[in-house]
């Protein structure tokens, strides 16, 4: 049952105080309490021995003579300090008791600058508009290497020291590359909290120089005079035939294994013979255009009978799913490759060959899907290399026909 307040509070205020008035006092350092005066219906300012002055609001609960303290003088003016007053004065007319509300107001407000709960909700604001294997990757960085640490502490009073050792902890694991990416991490939390005004740096910066140097570790891939055997084993593979067609279509195309994996009818138009994969199944979140080979076009319409009823073109019937990334490993290992050559590898081997060849880097890189300058940059580089790199990939298509027999390089180009 609520407690009835002690008194009803009015609207009115005698206005005691002014801030002429408020000036001219002076703090008695004679005294060991401070000097009270009176701007009625309970509000007080407290003039200690120090000089400091403080806003409080002196009243009754259950028959208990209470203060709240309102705030400094020094942050706090009087129409602010009557402002406050007067909400206090609202609770207590209501039947709550003003300080204990201050009390619970301020346990949320701690509550709320956790680490944790802080990374939650900024991570939740980005998941409509990350993918979600990257969403999951992310979440558990959190919950694995850094809420166990710094997760309940609030977020102004974690140091630069104490992500570094979380990020420390994750290397000595072996999980370098894991270690490197929770410090940046860290610091988007730190930046978001930035943004809503509960601290004033981000102390992340600079800390994966405290981490050991990554070993750079290129995929596994095959020179471009080992091509030709390769090609023969795929041309003779007896597997899957759409495990088959996917690594024919990976040599003509070099896109990422994901990408190829997922590939949909619906992204294909073979009148302009392209496949346009949209933003969110790329890396860089940006729709990709693949022009595409008469060979490659070929391959598709081969396709059709086997899975032109559904909604991927690498449609696996047997487990009513795309294609793994691991059936295509597999059939590398079938073939006689495992170590040697990788789905990466036919990514590696086409940029190499290309640059040598004289292509232009830009248009190898678009049609790589590599990170070219900002989205605005990128989709311009994307329209201004297509036509460029739909010539470039039907060569590139003749000439992996031509690796069937005899090594035939590219006419040598000037770089332009």
């Amino acid at each position: 049952m609520k407690s009835i307040p002690t008194f009803i509070p009015t609207m009115r205020y005698t206005n005691m105080l002014t801030d002429t008035k408020i000036k001219r006092l002076k703090p008695n350092p004679n005294k060991k309490t401070p000097d009270k005066y009176s701007d009625g219906n309970g509000l007080q300012l407290h003039v200690f021995p120090t000089g400091r002055m403080t806003w409080i609001y002196a009243y009754r609960f259950n028959s208990k003579q209470k203060n709240l303290t309102l705030g400094s003088y020094e942050f706090m003016s009087l129409a602010q300090a009557r402002a406050k007053h007067l909400a206090a004065r609202e609770l207590l007319a209501n039947g709550f008791d003003p300080s204990e509300k201050k009390k619970e107001r301020k346990a949320e407000l701690d509550e709320s600058t956790l680490f944790q709960n802080l990374a939650l909700e900024w991570l939740e604001g980005r998941k409509a508009v990350i993918k979600e294997p990257t969403y999951l990757r992310d979440l558990s960085v959190f919950e694995k290497d850094l809420f166990p640490y710094i997760g309940n502490s609030p977020i102004d009073q974690i140091k630069g020291k104490d992500v570094l050792e979380c990020a420390q902890r994750i290397e000595d694991r072996g999980a370098q590359e894991m270690a490197k990416r929770s410090i940046p991490l860290a610091g988007r939390v730190f930046r978001y909290a930035i943004r809503k005004g509960l601290i004033e740096n981000d102390p992340t910066p600079h800390l994966q120089e405290a981490l050991k140097p990554r070993k750079v570790k290129n995929m596994a891939r095959l020179d471009i005079s080992e091509f030709p055997a390769f090609l023969h084993r795929i041309d003779r593979y007896h597997g899957n035939i759409l495990v088959k067609t996917a690594l024919q279509f990976m040599t003509l195309t070099f896109v990422r294994t994901a990408e190829l994996r997922m590939m949909e009818w619906d992204e294909i138009n073979f009148e302009s013979k392209e496949w346009r994969i949209p933003p969110h199944k790329m890396k860089m979140d940006l729709m990709h255009i693949v022009p595409l080979s008469s060979q490659a076009i070929e391959l598709l319409e081969s396709l059709k009978p086997l899975t032109g009823n559904k909604q991927y073109i690498f449609y696996n019937h047997s487990t009513a799913k795309p294609l793994s990334s691991n059936a295509l490993l597999c059939a590398i290992r079938t073939l006689g490759y495992a170590g040697k050559m990788t789905g990466h590898g036919f990514r590696g081997l086409a940029s190499t060959t290309l640059h040598e060849q004289g292509y232009e880097h830009d248009a190898i890189e678009v049609q790589l899907a590599h990170k070219t300058g900002n989205a605005v940059s990128q989709a311009y580089n994307h329209a201004q290399h297509l036509q460029y790199r739909t010539k470039m990939m039907q060569e590139w298509s003749d000439f992996i026909d031509n690796l069937r027999t005899n090594i035939v390089l590219f006419p040598k180009r000037k770089k332009g």
